[in-house]
């Protein structure tokens, strides 16, 4: 194949990626896809002697690399805010990130008056929202467990299953029309039991 070619589809490539990073609501995956476009449009500056293009991109990977770096240096403390319903800051939160929200969760139509809803904090910043019912058999059915784009590491939803361990529950059931959430599910320790039905074993430390 012709190096020209190569070349190039390696320029259209990384220049893909970068366009692609910047659909993408994770802070954090967005950084990561950035690098790697951005490492692609480098490489092809270098070799067609784009000089001025080649330190653009340079200078990405490195901005990025250090936001990276910060990410994950920087200590996070959560705490939980446990509600009923859905009134105040938990409604505030919602209507603001109602977009994002319905991406992951489409079959969300807003708080119920008994619904137990919980605000999660890293400080004084809301990192999330989740809510949901118990029955009698202590299953915490979830309606919501939102996390803001700048805190998907995960970390918030360890911390949210254990606190919800600690009240007692004995299982987290989900339910849903849509696999936008399957991933963080499974990494939450979720076992998929059915079409659109996940469960988790909730043990209380």
């Amino acid at each position: 194949m012709d190096t020209k070619i190569i070349l190039e589809a390696i320029g259209y490539a990384g220049s893909a990626l970068v366009v692609i990073s910047m659909m993408m609501t994770s802070v954090f995956r967005l950084r990561l896809v950035n690098i790697l476009g951005s490492a692609l449009a480098f490489f092809y500056a270098l070799a067609v002697k784009a000089y001025p293009v080649a330190l653009l991109n340079g200078f990405l990977i490195i901005v990025n690399a250090i936001k990276i770096l910060q990410f994950f240096r920087v200590e996070k403390s959560y705490s939980l805010i446990e509600s009923k319903g859905g009134a105040g800051l938990p409604q505030y939160l919602a209507q603001k990130y109602n977009d994002d929200i319905l991406n992951f969760f489409p079959d969300f139509k807003g708080f119920d008056q008994d619904d137990m809803v919980f605000i999660l904090m890293d400080g004084d910043n809301a990192t999330g929202i989740a809510a949901g019912s118990v029955d009698s058999q202590k299953n915490f059915f979830i309606k919501i467990d939102y996390t803001t784009p700048a805190y998907r590491d995960n970390s918030a939803g360890f911390f949210l299953y254990k606190e919800i361990a600690a009240l007692g529950c004995k299982k987290a059931v989900f339910e849903t029309s849509s696999k936008n959430h399957e991933d963080y599910l499974y990494k939450m320790g979720f076992v998929k039991i059915s079409r659109g039905k996940y469960v988790k074993e909730l043990q209380n430390p």
